[in-house]
């Protein structure tokens, strides 16, 4: 028997119907998700950990979604965790190849992460299709190695792509400070004060400018040490003059007036410090009182400081070091080696440095030593710091060890003139305590 015409209309139209519902229908797997632009006002609100973990509560659906991993990977880089940040927007470029937002979110994550030459490789698609974003990263990229030739030639493509931006001018800025062009510089600077949400970080640069325009910085130095017994005490005063020689190195010069025993020794130390890469540091040194009676006849100084780990994952960069002294006493020859790893937190704004100090005379005695010192700015204009060392006492006849407990402070009076007062005890093996109080004033010019 054959269906009735109207019952055979009445299944078609419920066919219809369950389609076009689920046509309309969300998908099961995308209920969860919160929206794109939820994610991007919680980001612009500086909410990222608010941000990222809505988004992780989607679970497997944002691994399916080139727009989600791409928010989540700006969320990671945004909280410093470089690393997880490149394999989330890895799997977003493998999801989206011709994503071009994808690819420099990535280079910005690699650059962050300390990995150079990755990021200019992963920028290498978009600069080939004259990507006015990609130019900026690179130029960016080659201003923090120092490679300002090659930051000037992407920097010139974004002027012609973009002459008005506010974030291309910065670097052409920045380009002409590094090059110490100041009044260009700031010229570059000032167009882009008008730009909306640009004045704070404008006006931190030209600060700076004002800063890198005093090339001398003037340090006087005076310490009191008081034995609990009736010893003469020590007392020790120091004159240095620092000058920034160009954009990446100081020459420092430094005269010593120190009374130990009864004696007072003069010396005379010259320094010069240079940065040496985007990374690295190196000192030299050396300095002596030809008249010594206890202090270093001759003294040399070669140093490096190299960070090994740019910061992510809650902790700031970790940079290692690597300090080797030697002196000639009147009594003889001395090598000190000092291996520390200096590590930061909070953004800079707290650090810890750790030292092993290995002395070796010249009749083969050797001395193993420790060092801690903590730093930190609990406001701007303020740094405490408290520290220890056990080490040999080079200042005294034989090899006494000696072990100093020391806390201080630096204060910011205005942007030129600061003031340390530090105090200390140190004891030593022989039974000698002494108390020390010194109190420092530097005055940039």
């Amino acid at each position: 028997m054959s269906a009735s015409p109207s019952r055979s209309w009445s299944r078609r139209l419920a066919c219809v119907l369950m389609l076009l519902s689920a046509c309309l229908a969300a998908p099961p797997v995308r209920a969860a998700v919160p929206d794109l632009w939820l994610l991007r006002a919680l980001r612009e609100e500086g909410r990222q950990e608010e941000a990222l973990a809505r988004l992780r509560r989607a679970g497997s659906a944002v691994a399916r979604d080139a727009d989600l991993l791409l928010m989540e990977g700006q969320l990671l880089t945004d909280l410093r965790r470089y690393d997880e940040a490149v394999r989330v927007l890895t799997a977003a470029a493998a999801l989206a190849p011709d994503y071009a937002d994808v690819h420099l979110a990535r280079a910005r994550a690699l650059f962050f992460a300390g990995r150079r030459e990755d990021a200019l490789a992963a920028l290498a698609p978009l600069l080939a299709v004259d990507d006015a974003g990609a130019w900026l990263l690179a130029a960016r990229i080659h201003v923090a190695a120092g490679a300002l030739d090659r930051a000037e030639g992407a920097i010139a493509r974004v002027r012609a792509l973009a002459p008005d931006d506010p974030d291309g001018l910065l670097v052409a800025g920045d380009i002409a400070r590094e090059r110490g062009l100041q009044k260009l510089a700031s010229a570059y600077y000032e167009r882009v004060l008008e730009a909306p949400g640009y004045e704070d970080l404008v006006r931190r640069r030209l600060a700076g400018l004002e800063e890198r325009k005093r090339r001398f910085r003037l340090a006087l130095n005076a310490a009191y040490g008081d034995y609990d017994d009736d010893r003469d005490p020590w007392r020790q005063g120091s004159i240095e003059l620092a000058w920034r020689w160009d954009e990446r190195s100081w020459l420092r010069g430094r005269l010593d007036v120190r009374n130990r025993f009864g004696a007072t020794d003069v010396g005379l130390f010259l320094s010069l410090e240079t940065r040496a890469g985007e990374a690295t540091t190196l000192e030299l040194g050396a300095g002596g009182t030809p008249a010594a009676d206890f202090s270093p006849r001759f003294e040399t100084l070669l140093g490096i400081a190299h960070r090994l780990r740019t910061g992510d994952d809650g902790l700031g960069d970790t940079v290692g070091s690597a300090r080797l002294r030697l002196k000639q006493y009147p009594e003889g020859r001395v090598a000190t080696l000092e291996l520390g790893v200096t590590q930061y937190f909070l953004s800079g704004r707290l650090w810890l440095h750790t030292a092993l100090v290995q002395t070796r005379d010249e009749d083969g005695g050797h001395d193993l030593g420790l060092a801690a010192r903590l730093d930190g700015i609990p406001s701007p204009g303020w740094r405490l710091f408290a520290g220890t060392n056990v080490e040999r006492d080079e200042l005294r006849r034989g090899t006494t060890f000696a072990r100093t407990v020391f806390a201080g402070l630096a204060v910011d009076l205005d942007d030129r003139l600061r003031l340390f007062l530090d105090l200390g005890v140190t004891d030593r093996d022989d039974g000698d305590l002494r108390r020390d109080v010194g109190l420092g004033i530097v005055v940039a010019f």
